[in-house]
């Protein structure tokens, strides 16, 4: 049984340009997106109450999965059907809102800033640590690739990584509350269930043509 991290990029990409699987894609999307609304609307009825109920419980990380997922098959509509932008817009804003629901809990800025400060740390080791029993800088490099010299080290990487890093990260994580605000996000999901039913029922509309 061939797993999906056997296929080859282009071979993932080919299936999801195929007019039904960018169909439903939008649909599920679309669903995740205002699960707010099914699940206020479906509370009276039993099976579907209980089903909208679950999915809701795990919408962000199963959104964030499924957003990810849309902004790749936007990708994919975008470069295969160069007129289908409407489509493309509607799989990424989509995408954006899902993604940005579990991205938005969790400190961005912090976490940018230590995989810098490690990575960037480790990158200062491995570039001195060669030298430190060269002649003159020997002592020097010693001193720098100490313990005491890597924390202090990190600590300025870190936080000049937060300063600058944070800032842009923080503008993206208030874009992204706003998209994946539950009034933003129910509009955004209707209209990717709306999109996804025209690409189901007549791929032509949207100038989804396979040839």
């Amino acid at each position: 049984m061939q797993l999906i991290i056997d296929y080859s990029l282009g071979e993932i990409m080919a299936y999801f340009r195929d007019p039904t699987v960018i169909g439903w894609v939008l649909v599920g999307s679309g669903i995740l997106a205002a699960i707010w609304l099914f699940e206020n609307l479906t509370d009276p009825i039993p099976v579907l109450g209980w089903l909208f109920d679950g999915l809701n419980a795990v919408a962000a990380y199963l959104g964030f999965i499924v957003g990810a997922l849309d902004i790749l098959v936007g990708y994919v509509v975008y470069e295969y059907y160069p007129a289908a932008t409407l489509v493309a817009a509607v799989l990424v804003v989509a995408g954006f809102c899902l993604v940005m629901r579990l991205l938005k809990k969790i400190p961005l800025a912090l976490v940018f800033a230590l995989a810098v400060a490690i990575f960037g740390t480790f990158t200062v080791y491995g570039i001195l640590a060669p030298y430190k029993d060269a002649m003159f800088i020997g002592d020097i490099v010693t001193q720098i690739i100490s313990l005491k010299g890597m924390i202090i080290i990190g600590l300025i990487i870190f936080t000049v990584a937060y300063v600058v890093g944070g800032l842009v990260i923080k503008l993206i994580q208030l874009i992204g509350a706003v998209f994946s605000s539950a009034p933003v996000s129910v509009l955004v999901g209707l209209g990717a269930i709306a999109v996804g039913i025209i690409v189901l029922v007549n791929p032509v509309m949207v100038s989804l043509i396979v040839t």
